[in-house]
């Protein structure tokens, strides 16, 4: 099946699920979906045969955020339900399973980093989080954030139903004076701006179906920002959000997910807050386009790979779904066209020690 990151798991059953809305393709197209009208999506053990549904569950949560384990002492049927829509740049979950522990550990980490943020606002019951030292003991209405590029442990001691926002890192960070010392941090929902900010959320999860993409573009945002202000601690003033900043904050982007195939304008615009339409026009107005950009870079970590004696004895087909590339045979003819030599012959050139210039083809 098909995770956020282009990722894929085998369920318990042996189904492949597409777990994302918001995005489709069609061979090597990438197709923008987000102007069409979005129904949540629904995931539940319900229908899953007793034995096999703890397994599913844990497919389930794997596939619909980042890779984690989830626990639970004893056996047998397990209930758990995911459903998912979107608000703009946020990713809305509503979840209500049993008693459980989940995990992401370093080993996690290093296989998928995600790069966001989790807003965990449990409806009833207590529930915990541990990040990096801290831990935020939760009660129906307050809420708390962890980061998917560090370890952490969420804890349930008995049936729950919370809500759980994906917030793109790119679009919370700015907001924040100290974003690493902003996660797993009780901020109260019965007082003050974690009252006024807890509230809109709770409302925002209830209309999202009922919104259209503009209406949750610009809701989104200003989520982020009531969350940001209840956090404390927030920047006193955020930094200008210039198209020359956000092409920065885009090519950075797209830097930390050559290695996903399936990287598509929609995720960057949504890591961003911005929509596909207006990310093309970042990347058209300052030089090459968005797909042109991410396979030029793509070549330039594999030609720098190819040129590494520690990496002398993996195969070039490797190397380059290493970087991203499905095909590599594809690949073989971009590396030509863009350095006027294939990767065997560049490989094998620096190996002597002579290598040619490495220069884009063409180039003087």
């Amino acid at each position: 099946m098909d995770g956020p990151s282009g990722r894929r798991r085998r369920s318990a059953t042996g189904r492949r699920r597409a777990i994302v809305p918001g995005r489709s393709r069609t061979g090597d197209r990438t197709e923008d979906t987000t102007a069409l009208p979005q129904e949540p999506n629904r995931w539940s053990t319900e229908a899953i045969p007793v034995a096999e549904q703890f397994a599913f569950w844990n497919d389930v949560v794997w596939e619909a955020f980042v890779p984690v384990d989830a626990r639970r002492e004893g056996d047998g049927g397990f209930h758990g339900t995911v459903t998912a829509t979107r608000i703009g740049p946020l990713g809305v979950a509503r979840i209500a399973s049993e008693a459980q522990t989940v995990h992401r550990t370093e080993a996690h980490v290093r296989r998928d980093e995600g790069d966001v943020f989790f807003l965990n606002l449990p409806l009833t019951a207590r529930s915990r989080a541990s990040q990096a030292g801290r831990v935020a003991e939760l009660t129906g209405g307050d809420f708390t954030l962890v980061d998917s590029t560090r370890p952490f442990e969420l804890g349930f001691g008995g049936p729950f139903d919370q809500l759980s926002f994906t917030i793109p890192r790119g679009v919370l960070d700015p907001l924040l004076a100290d974003p690493a010392a902003a996660t797993a941090r009780r901020v109260r929902g019965d007082r003050g701006l974690g009252a006024v900010a807890g509230g809109a959320l709770r409302a925002a999860a209830a209309a999202s179906p009922g919104l259209d993409r503009a209406e949750g573009a610009a809701l989104g945002r200003h989520l982020v920002g009531l969350v940001a202000l209840a956090l404390g601690d927030v920047r006193t003033a955020p930094p200008a959000t210039t198209p020359e900043l956000l092409l920065a904050r885009a090519r950075e982007q797209v830097d930390r997910s050559l290695a996903d195939p399936d990287l598509a304008p929609a995720d960057v615009a949504a890591r961003l807050g911005v929509s596909v339409r207006y990310l093309h026009r970042l990347f058209s107005a300052e030089g090459p386009s968005f797909g042109r950009w991410v396979l030029a870079r793509r070549l330039e970590r594999c030609r720098d790979a190819l040129a590494d004696p520690a990496r002398a004895d993996v195969p070039i087909g490797r190397v380059a779904v290493d970087h991203g590339f499905a095909d590599p045979s594809y690949f073989a003819r971009a590396f030509r066209r863009r350095y006027g030599v294939s990767p065997r012959e560049w490989r094998a050139a620096v190996a002597r020690a002579t290598p040619p210039s490495g220069r884009p083809a063409g180039t003087a």
